[in-house]
C-alpha cells in the first residue's frame, strides 16, 4: 500500500519497538532516498533523507556505536521504519523537506511558519510603470522585482518613501487618460501623465532613477541629479532646480539612515548560528544590492541534531519556497549535503547559487554580526531562565550534588613550557556568565611545569581571600581536568576547612586517533566527582554538559588571553632590552609612552630621548637596534 508517495509498511504490534525496524535494515535498498521513522502509534518521529539508504539507517542500529542524543531517542522510540526510493540527492532533499511540511516530525528543525517575503514591483511592462507590493511574485515577467523584504511594512515603507521622492503614478488598475487631474497630481505627489502632465521619455528617466535607487546606486543618483539641478538653475528654470533638490536631499537622507549596508553591491544571505545545549538560533542577514534588507531570527528548542544537520535543514527549508536564493551564502561552517543543498538552489535560482565560511575580511565580519544577532535572540527568548534552571537541576541528579549549583566557578591553568603561568576563575550564575566573579592569576611560586601545584596555588589564593574576608563561595567548583585536578582541589579545601563547596573534575579529551579516546567520546563527556570510582559520562547535546562546557571553554579563553597579554610584554620588553644600556625600567617606559614596538619605530631619536631615563645616546642606540 502507499500512502502520500511512502511506502507504507506493515506495523507488528506484537515486537519489540527496539528491534522491529532494524530487522528490516539488510531489505533496504542502497539507492538515494528519503526514510520515516515512526512509533508504535504511526506518528512520525523523523523524516531524513540519504545518499545510501541502507548504510544511512544502519547508522542508527543498536550495533553502530552512534551515542548521539537524538540518535538514542529514536532508536528507542521507532516503531516502524518507510522510506521511498528517488532518482537522486536532490530528490531527496526535495522530498525530505515536503514530508516535513506535512508532518511535523519531533526530531526534525522545521521553520514553524509559512513566512512567504515580500518585494517591491515596479511595472515596467507598463508605459507609465508604477510601485507596487509584491506577495508571491512570479519569476519571468516583464516587471523589475526587488527585494526580498521579511514584512509587508518593510515593503510599504520603502514604496512610501520612494513615491515621496520620485512622483509616480500610484492610480489603480490600467493606465488611461483623464480630462480631470487627480489630487495627488494637484499636490505634486505625481507627474500626472494621465492628463498629459508629462511625456513618457521624462517619465521613464524618472523610472530608471527609481531602478539605480533600488539596486544601491544613489550616489551615482545624487552626483546626476546634482548636475541636473544645476543646469537648471543656469537656464533659469528655479522650479525644476527646487524640485531636483529636495530630491537630492531626500536621497541623501536615506543613505544617512542605511548605516549596515554592504561595501560591494551583492545579493548575499549571511547565516549566524548560536547554541546553547539543545536550543539554536539562526539569524538571517539579507542583502539585496548590498542593501541590508531582512534581519531576523529563528529560535528552536529541544533541538539534539547535529550543528551541521541543523542549517543544512535550515537551508533546505528557508529557499526557494519563501525566499528566493541570493547569488552567494555565508555561514560560520559547512552545512550536512552542502553539495546537494547549493545544487538544488542553482537549479531553483537559473544561475549560479555559492556558498562559502569565510574566515577572514568583511565576510567573516559579516558572519560574526550575524551569529551575535543569533545569541542575543536567544538570551532574549522567554523560556532562557527556564532552560538555565533545567541545566542546573539536571546537573545537580546527574552529578548527586548536595545543593543546586546556582553559582558555579571553574578553573583553568594556561602556561607554556612553564613560561607566564597564569590562572583563571569565571563564575556562572544561574546558568549563564556573570562577569563581576572573573579573576585572573598570574603564578608566583611554582617553577616549571607542574600544573597540580598551580592549581593548588590558584585555589588557595582563590578560597583563602574569600574566607579572610568572610565572602560568600560557590556552590560548585569545576576544575578542567581529571581526578588528578580533582584531588588537588579536594585536598586544597580540606586545607581550608572549606565543606560547603561540592567539586567537579571535567575531564580533557585524549589524543585524536586514540582508540580509547574516540569510545569514550562516543559515550559523553567523563565528569569524576569525589567519592566515586567511576567518572559520570554525560552525553554532549544535554542541557547540563553544555553547561560544563561553556563554563570550562570560558575559563580556558580567559586565561590564554592573560598568558597571551603577559608574553606579548615580555616580547615587547625583551626586545629593547637587547639594546645595550637599556634596562627593564626604560623599556616600560618607552612602551608605556609609544604604545608598542612599532610606535618607537615610528618616532624620531629626539622623541625617543624625551622619555623619562632615556638619553639622546640610548634613542640613538634604540632607533638603530630597530631599524
Amino acid at each position: 500500500m502507499e500512502e502520500d508517495g511512502v511506502k507504507a509498511t506493515e506495523r507488528d504490534q506484537g515486537e519489540n519497538p527496539s528491534s522491529r525496524w532494524e530487522e528490516k535494515i539488510p531489505a533496504l535498498p542502497t539507492s538515494p532516498g528519503v526514510y520515516i521513522f515512526k512509533n508504535k502509534e504511526g506518528k512520525v518521529l523523523y523524516v531524513g533523507k540519504a545518499k545510501n539508504l541502507r548504510a544511512r539507517v544502519r547508522s542508527y542500529g543498536k550495533d553502530s556505536g552512534d551515542g548521539r542524543r537524538h540518535v538514542q531517542f529514536l532508536r528507542r522510540g521507532t516503531w516502524d521504519l518507510e522510506y521511498v526510493i528517488t532518482d537522486n540527492e536532490k530528490e531527496a532533499l526535495i522530498l525530505e523537506n515536503n514530508l516535513i511540511k506535512k508532518y511535523r516530525p519531533r526530531y526534525n528543525l522545521r521553520l514553524r511558519d509559512d513566512k512567504t517575503y515580500f518585494h517591491v514591483r515596479l511595472t515596467t511592462s507598463e508605459k507609465f510603470p508604477r510601485l507596487l507590493l509584491a506577495r508571491r511574485p512570479k519569476k519571468g515577467g516583464r516587471d523589475e522585482l526587488f527585494g526580498p523584504y521579511s514584512s509587508s511594512a518593510s515593503v510599504k515603507s520603502t514604496i512610501k518613501t520612494l513615491q515621496e521622492i520620485f512622483p509616480l503614478r500610484r492610480c489603480q488598475g490600467r493606465f488611461r487618460l483623464r480630462d480631470r487631474a487627480c489630487l495627488n497630481h494637484q499636490i505634486g505627489a505625481c507627474l500626472g501623465p494621465c492628463t498629459g502632465g508629462v511625456d513618457e521619455e521624462e517619465y521613464r528617466a524618472m523610472v530608471d532613477q527609481v531602478t539605480r535607487f533600488l539596486k544601491g546606486r544613489k550616489p551615482e543618483l545624487v552626483k546626476e541629479l546634482k548636475e541636473k539641478m544645476l543646469e537648471a538653475a543656469e537656464a533659469e528654470k528655479f522650479e525644476l532646480a527646487a524640485r531636483l533638490r529636495d530630491r537630492v536631499q531626500a536621497i541623501e537622507l536615506t543613505l544617512e539612515r542605511q548605516k549596515v549596508d554592504s561595501t560591494r553591491p551583492v545579493n548575499r544571505d549571511v547565516i549566524g548560528f548560536y547554541r546553547e545545549g539543545d536550543r539554536v538560533a539562526l539569524h538571517l542577514l539579507g542583502y539585496r544590492d548590498g542593501i541590508l534588507l531582512i534581519s531576523e531570527s529563528s529560535n528552536f528548542s529541544r533541538l539534539s541534531l547535529p550543528d551541521d544537520e541543523v542549517l543544512g535543514s535550515f537551508l533546505s527549508q528557508l529557499y526557494p519556497d519563501r525566499a528566493e536564493p541570493p547569488d552567494e551564502i555565508l555561514a560560520p561552517f559547512t552545512p550536512a549535503d552542502s553539495a546537494v543543498i547549493v545544487e538544488s538552489l542553482s537549479e531553483a535560482r537559473g544561475k549560479k547559487v555559492s556558498f562559502r565560511v569565510p574566515l577572514r575580511g568583511e565576510g567573516k565580519e559579516l558572519v560574526e554580526m550575524a551569529s551575535a544577532n543569533a545569541g542575543e535572540s536567544l538570551r532574549r527568548s522567554s523560556d532562557r531562565s527556564e532552560d538555565g534552571q533545567r541545566a542546573i537541576e539536571e546537573l545537580q541528579a546527574r552529578l548527586r550534588l548536595s545543593r543546586s549549583p546556582h553559582w558555579i566557578e571553574c578553573v583553568d591553568i594556561s602556561n607554556l613550557a612553564g613560561e607566564h603561568a597564569v590562572g583563571s576563575v569565571v563564575k556562572f550564575l544561574e546558568g549563564y556568565p556573570d562577569k563581576s566573579g572573573y579573576r585572573r592569576y598570574r603564578i608566583k611560586d611554582v617553577k616549571g611545569v607542574n600544573d597540580y601545584d598551580m592549581m593548588r596555588e590558584v585555589l588557595t589564593r582563590r578560597f583563602g581571600r574569600a574566607l579572610r574576608e568572610g565572602s560568600p563561595l560557590p556552590d560548585l567548583l569545576v576544575v578542567d581536568g581529571g581526578k588528578g585536578q580533582l584531588n588537588v582541589a579536594r585536598a586544597v579545601m580540606e586545607e581550608l576547612g572549606v565543606n560547603s563547596v561540592d567539586l567537579a573534575g571535567l575531564a580533557k579529551d585524549g589524543e585524536i586517533g586514540d582508540p580509547l579516546s574516540e569510545e569514550l567520546k562516543k559515550k559523553g563527556e567523563r565528569v569524576f566527582v569525589p567519592g566515586a570510582k567511576e567518572p559520570v559520562h554525560l552525553k554532549r547535546a544535554t542541557e547540563a554538559m553544555f553547561l560544563l562546557q561553556r563554563i570550562r571553554d570560558e575559563a580556558h579563553a580567559f586565561a590564554v588571553s592573560y598568558h597571551k597579554l603577559l608574553r606579548s610584554r615580555q616580547f615587547k620588553r625583551s626586545v629593547l632590552e637587547d639594546v645595550p644600556g637599556v634596562g627593564g625600567k626604560k623599556a616600560a617606559a618607552l612602551i608605556k609612552k609609544f604604545g608598542g614596538i612599532s610606535g618607537i619605530r615610528n618616532a624620531s631619536v629626539d622623541e625617543i630621548a624625551g622619555t623619562p631615563g632615556v638619553s639622546k645616546k640610548d634613542a640613538e642606540k634604540i632607533k638603530s637596534h630597530l631599524d
